[in-house]
């Protein structure tokens, strides 16, 4: 996930991960503490009226922490599907969330020639990086409930097998699996929208390949025009101008990209 790779800085950090080489820029944390500074603050507004002192930074640093790890894991799913497929690929990390960037678009067939990723092939990529995300929330969240721990997504499994629920008294680890809970969650889902060119909308593009016999790239972008318009006014109806705005910009592009394609239309 998504949009354009970006500059090299001297400022990114690079390491590897399981091979993979990763790059995550300056802006990656600077944008992540903006986006989480509502939350932290209404962390520390919470534990203030229990009499709980919390440094706001130390929240912040645990919500950048955390944004970092559930973020990584989703681009990882993406690299270990194309490498599952013999391509490697690298991951980025940026202001606009990551990239997991193949080295090649061929594999090798069982015939010994080589051949591009299929319409399945390319789905199954773009699934895996919600999928291992949403993974990672479930394996906190049912660890943590298992522990004893209140989680409000997993209040059900709680009741279930009847377990009694507290939150800890310490903040940082109450806001450590919140938000490696909500955050995975939250960002798997919106990848699974069907805006192109996020993870739902390569999906929804590969799928209207396979029934159509195209590539469904012009389908999937006039999809993606529409929904990001209809998602857009949602997040608006409900005071999330920030998602408003991110979604305004989605459909605007894939609009912008249907009319550079000469006038192609959906039918």
């Amino acid at each position: 996930m998504f949009l354009g790779e970006p500059q090299q800085s001297q400022y990114d950090w690079r390491f590897q991960l399981f091979g993979f080489p990763v790059r995550v820029t300056w802006l990656f944390w600077a944008v992540s503490a903006a986006l989480g500074y509502n939350l932290a603050m209404s962390f520390q507004f919470q534990y203030a009226r229990e009499g709980i002192d919390v440094q706001l930074w130390l929240l912040l640093l645990v919500w950048v922490g955390v944004t970092f790890t559930s973020i990584l894991v989703h681009e990882l799913g993406h690299a270990l599907a194309f490498r599952y497929f013999g391509i490697e690929s690298e991951i980025v990390l940026y202001q606009m969330g990551g990239l997991a960037i193949p080295g090649a678009g061929m594999i090798w067939g069982r015939n010994g020639r080589r051949r591009s990723l299929t319409h399945m092939d390319q789905i199954i990529v773009s699934a895996a990086g919600p999928l291992i995300q949403l993974l990672l929330a479930a394996a906190v969240g049912v660890s943590a409930t298992l522990c004893g721990v209140f989680v409000s997504e997993f209040l059900w499994l709680a009741d279930l097998l009847q377990i009694q629920v507290s939150r800890p008294r310490n903040p940082l680890t109450t806001a450590s699996i919140h938000f490696m809970v909500t955050s995975s969650i939250w960002w798997a889902v919106i990848n699974l929208i069907p805006i192109y060119p996020l993870d739902g909308g390569q999906i929804a593009q590969h799928l209207i390949g396979i029934f159509r016999r195209t590539n469904g790239l012009v389908e999937a972008q006039t999809l993606g025009a529409i929904v990001g318009v209809l998602a857009a006014l949602w997040f608006q109806s409900r005071g999330m101008t920030f998602n408003a705005i991110f979604f305004a910009s989605m459909a605007l592009s894939n609009f912008q990209a249907l009319q550079s394609n000469n006038g192609s239309r959906f039918w």
